[in-house]
C-alpha cells in the first residue's frame, strides 16, 4: 500500500475517534441553553440593581427637595414684633362659628402667629354675631400695616387693621 493511502486511512480513523468523543449535538445545545440562561439572570440582576439605584437616588432628590421647601418656607416666616400693651391688630378672618374660628386660630399658630386671637363681635339680641380671627397686638399702626402687607403677600389673605387689638 502507498504510504498516502495508509496516512489517509490514519487520518480518517483519528478524525473519526476525536469527533466521536467530542459533545453530542444535544450537549452542545444544552450547554448553549445554559449559557443564555446564565446571560438572562445576570441582565436581570443588573435591572434590579438600577433600579435599586434610581431609588435611593429618588430618594436623595426627594429629602433634598423637602429640605429646601422647609429651607425656603422658614425664610419667608412673617417676622414681626409683637406686643402685648400694643392697640393695634390685624384681621384675617371672621365666622359665625366661634369652633370655626378657634380652629383657624391654631391654623394662624400653626403658621408662626402664636399672638393669633378670637374676637366676638355683634348683638346677642339680633343674632348678628361674628368671630373674628386677628393677629396682634402691635404698637403701632406701621407695625400693623406692614403684619398686614406681609400676610396678604405670603398668604394671599384679605385683611384688615383694627385699632382696638381686641
Amino acid at each position: 500500500m502507498d504510504k498516502r493511502i495508509i496516512f489517509s486511512l490514519i487520518t480518517a480513523v483519528m478524525f473519526g475517534i476525536l469527533t466521536g468523543c467530542g459533545p453530542s449535538e444535544e450537549e452542545r445545545r444544552q450547554a448553549e441553553q445554559a449559557r443564555q440562561d446564565s446571560l438572562e439572570k445576570i441582565q436581570k440582576l443588573q435591572q434590579l440593581e438600577q433600579q435599586r439605584q434610581d431609588s435611593i437616588e429618588q430618594a436623595r432628590l426627594d429629602s433634598l427637595a423637602a429640605a429646601n421647601q422647609k429651607q425656603e418656607k422658614e425664610e419667608q416666616q412673617i417676622s414681626v414684633n409683637f406686643d402685648p400693651d400694643g392697640s393695634y391688630s390685624v384681621q384675617v378672618e371672621a365666622w359665625r362659628s366661634r369652633a370655626k374660628a378657634e380652629g383657624q386660630v391654631q391654623k394662624w399658630v400653626d403658621r408662626g402667629f402664636e399672638n393669633a386671637f378670637v374676637v366676638k363681635y355683634g348683638q346677642e339680641e339680633t343674632g348678628n354675631i361674628w368671630f373674628r380671627v386677628r393677629l396682634g397686638r402691635l404698637s403701632s399702626r406701621a407695625a400693623a400695616e406692614n403684619l398686614r402687607e406681609q400676610i396678604s403677600s405670603q398668604y394671599d389673605v384679605p385683611s384688615w387693621i383694627s385699632s382696638d387689638a381686641g
